[in-house]
C-alpha cells in the first residue's frame, strides 16, 4: 500500500464511490443495506456457508448478490433503491475475481428496459467524468446472438475488428466429407472464418500451423486457413473447392491480396468458444488493441436458459422476465429460442455488469422453476418468503449491478482486481496478511456443533 500509485489507485476508487452515491441520490433512490448473513439459495455459484451456533446443524450463507432482498424492497413500497453492496462467491478464481467483491446494485420500479439502460448510462457517464475522463452519452448495443456469431463470446471487445463470418452454406458444398457432414445440420453446428488483413504478410506458415495447437487447447479438432495469393486463394483446403466456391470465400469474407482467413468448424458452442478466444489471442501478438480508450457495448436479447450437464439453468437468474407474447404468456416453440429481458454491460472485452427486467407474478415465477426442474415444494422451501409477497402484488420492476471491482480495474489499467482492492485474497482464497482462512479451536466447533474430518494426504 506504500506507493504513490497504490494511493492514486484508491483515491480515485473513492471518487467512483463518492459519485456513485451523488448521482443516485439526485435520481431519486434511496440507499439501503441488506443483510449480510442470509439464506443459502441457488444463484449459480457456491455460497459461503456461516454455521449458527443458537440453531446447531444449520446455516446462514453470505450473498452472491442483494437480488431478492432488492426484489422484495420493491414490493414493500420502495420505488428506487441503491446499495454498494459487498457480495461472496465461492468460486475459482482468476484476474477479474475475488471471493468477495463490491458492486454497485440498483433497482427501480415501473419501469422498462429502457428506463433502466438510461439511468445506467446516466450513472457510468458521471463516475467516469467526476474520475477525469470522457466516454459517449450513450453506448453502442449487439444482440446476443450477433455477438456470439460475429465474436464467439457474449462480452466481444470492441476496440479492435476481426470480425468472424459464416460460411457454412459454402462449405456444404465442399467435397470433403467431414465439413459437409457438419455443414447439414446448421441448427447445432457452425463453420466460421476469421480474416486477418495482411495476416498471410504477418504470419509465417509455421505460425499458422501452429496457432491449431492453440485452439486445440480449448477443444477444437483443428484450425483450417486459405492465403489470399496474387494469383489467387491458396492452401490445403483449396483442393476441396470448386472454382465457384473458391470465389465465393473470397468475396464472402472480402479477402484482399496478403490477407490471411481461418477456419473453426464443429458445434456452434465450441466454435463460438475456441474462435471467440483465437480472435483475442490474434489481437494480442499482433498488438492491435488501442490502449487508454474505453469501448462499451450493452449485449441484450439473452436467452432465458442454457443447457449444461443435461440440465436446463437461467443464463442470468431465474427471476429474469421471460419474453412474452401479445396475452402475457411465455412466447417460445423450442425452450432453447426463448429469450429474456436482460441486457448486460460491457467494457474493453469485460462484462462491467448487467441486469433485467424481473418476473414479478406468482404464477410466472412458477412456472419458470417449473421449466429450471425445480419442484412447487422445493421452490416453497427456498424462495417461498419471495413467492408469498408477490401476492400481496408487486409492482413491475427491473434492475443492475455494476463491479465497482472491475471499473477501477478498467479505469486504471490494472491488470487484476487484486490490484484496487486493498487486501485482496490470493488466487487460492487465502489473506497472505492474516493468514486466513485458518485452523479455529476446538471450543468454538463445539460451540457451533461442528467436527473437522481430516483429509487425506495425496
Amino acid at each position: 500500500l506504500r506507493t504513490q500509485k497504490s494511493y492514486d489507485i484508491f483515491k480515485l476508487r473513492s471518487k467512483a464511490t463518492i459519485a456513485a452515491r451523488n448521482t443516485l441520490d439526485e435520481l431519486g433512490f434511496l440507499e439501503v443495506e441488506t443483510p449480510i448473513i442470509t439464506k443459502s439459495t441457488p444463484e449459480g455459484a457456491r455460497d459461503y456457508l456461516v454455521p449458527s451456533r443458537v440453531h446447531g446443524g444449520e446455516f446462514y450463507a453470505l450473498p452472491q448478490s442483494p437480488q431478492l432482498f432488492k426484489q422484495l424492497l420493491m414490493v414493500g413500497g420502495f420505488d428506487r433503491y441503491f446499495q454498494i453492496a459487498k457480495c461472496f462467491r465461492d468460486e475459482d478464481l482468476r484476474a477479474d475475481r475475488q471471493p468477495e467483491f463490491t458492486q454497485i446494485d440498483v433497482e427501480m420500479s415501473f419501469c422498462e428496459q429502457e428506463d433502466v439502460i438510461e439511468v445506467a448510462e446516466k450513472l457510468i457517464n458521471n463516475i467516469f467524468t467526476k474520475c477525469g475522463f470522457e466516454i459517449p452519452a450513450k453506448f453502442n448495443r449487439m444482440t446476443y446472438s450477433d455477438a456470439m456469431e460475429f465474436y464467439g463470446s457474449d462480452k466481444p471487445d470492441m476496440r479492435y475488428d476481426l470480425k468472424m463470418v459464416d460460411v457454412l452454406d459454402i462449405f456444404e458444398r465442399c467435397d470433403n466429407e467431414i465439413f459437409s457432414n457438419i455443414a447439414k445440420d446448421p441448427k447445432k453446428n457452425r463453420i466460421k472464418a476469421l480474416k486477418v488483413p495482411k495476416g498471410d504478410e504477418i504470419f509465417s506458415k509455421r505460425q499458422m500451423k501452429g496457432f491449431e495447437e492453440y485452439v486445440r487447447k480449448f477443444g477444437a479438432s483443428g484450425l483450417g486457413y486459405f492465403q489470399m495469393k496474387e494469383d489467387g486463394l491458396k492452401g490445403p483446403l483449396t483442393k476441396f473447392f470448386t472454382e465457384e466456391d473458391i470465389q465465393a470465400i473470397v468475396e464472402r469474407c472480402e479477402l484482399e491480396v496478403g490477407d490471411a482467413v481461418f477456419f473453426g468448424a464443429g458445434n456452434k458452442k465450441l466454435v463460438w468458444d475456441y474462435m471467440g478466444r483465437f480472435r483475442i489471442y490474434l489481437a494480442e501478438i499482433m498488438d492491435i488493441i488501442p490502449k487508454d480508450t474505453f469501448e462499451f457495448l450493452w449485449v441484450m436479447d439473452f436467452p432465458m436458459f442454457e443447457e449444461e450437464d443435461g440440465k436446463i439453468n437461467a443464463m442470468h437468474h431465474a427471476f429474469t422476465m421471460p419474453e412474452l407474447d401479445e396475452n402475457g404468456k411465455i412466447a417460445y416453440n423450442d425452450i432453447e429460442d426463448l429469450k429474456s429481458v436482460a441486457y448486460d454491460i460491457v467494457l474493453n472485452g469485460t462484462e462491467l455488469g448487467g441486469g433485467s427486467i424481473r418476473i414479478h407474478k406468482e404464477d410466472l415465477q412458477k412456472e419458470i422453476f417449473t421449466l429450471m426442474g425445480i419442484s412447487d415444494e422445493e421452490a416453497q422451501e427456498k424462495f417461498g418468503f419471495l413467492l408469498d409477497a408477490f401476492k400481496y402484488g408487486a409492482p413491475p420492476h427491473g434492475g443492475f449491478a455494476l463491479g465497482l471491482d472491475r471499473l477501477i480495474m478498467l479505469m486504471t489499467g490494472a491488470s487484476s482486481i487484486r490490484e484496487v482492492i486493498a487486501f485482496p485474497k490470493t488466487q487460492k482464497a487465502q489473506c497472505l496478511l492474516t493468514q486466513a482462512p485458518s485452523p479455529v479451536e476446538p471450543e468454538q466447533l463445539n460451540d457451533l456443533s461442528l467436527r473437522v474430518r481430516q483429509q487425506e494426504k495425496a
